[in-house]
């Protein structure tokens, strides 16, 4: 097909000199307004400052913050130029910008039946109502506004109401929004980004990372889209996926750190622990000493069973941000590795002191203490890594191994009475009927390792190798090959 080529008219140099004059001069107009309306203020004769030329001045101070002098000049240009009702809105949003959300929304309710445009003041209503916490009434005004708004204010209504429905929890509603302005303006790249962000709040990664995608098939570019796009399939645990999408990110823009960062964590779960490494030190040669990095290069040695290595780079972690619970952690776990498990224990103390909700850190004290025979902090340990995280299979397993040691019994009782809490733990079934096998109620057993076999052969296997009896038990054998 024939790409047709549009003409292109370029300015002559002479419109662009025009052009740059008329910037200077507007620019040296509006400081010699602000000169004399700041004298003004002071006590002189303010003189003549024709309407358009008030409007600068109010935009002026509404762009630096200052509100109260912005009220001042809108309040001047209305007495002098009444029959402009700007200036009443701008003393209306005024009020608003010094909180005085009452007397603007009064103010504003006189203007309704003027000759402004109906958009200025719904827009107005909505930011008065939105900045008054009432985002109801502001989603009111702004979706009364949508209609009369052309493009690009189009789309910051569509931005303004998607953020009321976030602050109401609605986020159903705020993607509706999003997707709604999208159709209508298809190629905003503020709408597009924006949802594929509130995806991400919300934990529809998927979602998520077809939008940014869409966004990418326009942008190929936008280095931060690439950054979220690896960030969405780090959270799929798709860490491959993760470490292609960051190398784009790093190849437009080689320093930004957060970048190796990232690429650096999903090397560490991808077990490359060589490759973390180099990410983890790029962090440092453009950052400095960055607290985290100098943390997770402690983990990568470590994983290396390079100890030593390992302790030095969480000691200095430590030196820049002692609240660094990893760091404790590590130190905590190469101690024990290093058969000093009481003085581990105190180590890992310090890491739940930093952070005493972290189930993996409750887990690990647990085990140090059973490794020490303390057998009620070990309980009690366990107990809270499990009632902060039912869900993880690794400290449901460990504590149900530590109970069976002290009789099968207590094991079934945590099952029984933490049924419904354990219910979505993938390992539930199979620690449950391992519990049974302890306790010989063959019976029992047998019938939930039917369940157990259809459910997943990997867990299965895993009964037949916690207990070698079974393998020659004809209804197991049988079962697991049907």
């Amino acid at each position: 097909m024939t790409r047709i080529e549009c003409p292109t008219f370029v300015k002559s140099d002479l419109d662009m000199f025009e052009d740059d004059d008329d910037d200077a001069q507007f620019e040296g107009q509006l400081q010699g307004d602000l000169a004399l309306f700041e004298s003004f203020l002071s006590g002189n004769t303010l003189g003549f400052i024709d309407s358009d030329r008030m409007e600068a001045l109010i935009d002026h101070y509404f762009s630096e913050g200052d509100f109260i002098k912005a009220k001042r000049a809108a309040e001047i240009a209305d007495a002098n130029f009444s029959y402009n009702p700007v200036f009443k809105l701008r003393i209306a949003q005024s009020l608003s910008g010094l909180k005085s959300y009452a007397d603007a929304i009064t103010l504003l309710t006189t203007l309704e039946q003027t000759g402004l445009p109906q958009f200025e003041v719904w827009v107005t209503y909505g930011t008065i109502f939105s900045e008054m916490g009432d985002f109801s009434s502001a989603i009111h005004y702004l979706s009364m506004a949508l209609p009369l708004a052309d493009e690009p204010d189009q789309i910051e209504i569509y931005l303004d109401i998607s953020f009321a429905y976030q602050k109401l929890k609605d986020m159903d509603a705020s993607i509706e929004v999003l997707s709604k302005g999208l159709e209508k303006n298809p190629n905003s790249e503020s709408l597009l980004y924006e949802l594929a962000f509130t995806f991400d709040r919300v934990g529809r990664y998927q979602d998520s990372i077809h939008t940014y995608e869409r966004y990418l098939e326009e942008n190929p570019y936008a280095n931060m889209a690439w950054y979220n796009l690896g960030n969405a399939y780090s959270k799929l645990e798709d860490f491959d996926k993760a470490i292609w999408a960051y190398d784009y990110s790093i190849l437009i823009f080689d320093e930004f750190a957060p970048a190796h960062f990232n690429m650096g964590n999903a090397y560490l779960s991808l077990g490359k622990y060589f490759q973390a490494i180099e990410r983890f030190k790029t962090v440092l040669s453009l950052e400095g000493d960055d607290p985290m990095a100098l943390c997770y290069l402690g983990e990568a040695h470590e994983q290396l069973k390079e100890y030593d290595i390992a302790l030095n780079y969480y000691r200095l972690s430590l030196e820049l941000d002692p609240s660094i619970y990893e760091a404790w952690l590590g130190i905590g776990i190469i101690t024990d590795i290093q058969g000093k498990t009481k003085e581990a224990i105190s180590i890992i103390q310090k890491a739940l002191s930093c952070d005493p909700h972290n189930a993996s850190v409750n887990l690990v004290l647990a085990n140090a203490y059973h490794k020490v025979d303390d057998l009620d902090q070990a309980r009690y340990y366990f107990g809270q890594a499990l009632e902060l995280d039912w869900e993880d299979e690794e400290i449901l397993r460990d504590y149900v191994f530590f109970l069976l040691e002290q009789g099968p019994i207590q094991a079934l009782e945590l099952l029984e009475d933490f049924q419904m809490e354990l219910a979505n733990n993938p390992e539930y079934l199979l620690l449950f009927t391992h519990t049974l096998v302890h306790l010989n109620r063959m019976p029992e057993a047998i019938l939930l390792f039917s369940s157990l076999v259809a459910l997943s052969r990997e867990q299965a296997q895993c009964l037949l190798d916690w207990n070698p009896a079974l393998q020659s038990h004809k209804d197991f054998v049988t079962l697991f090959h049907e």
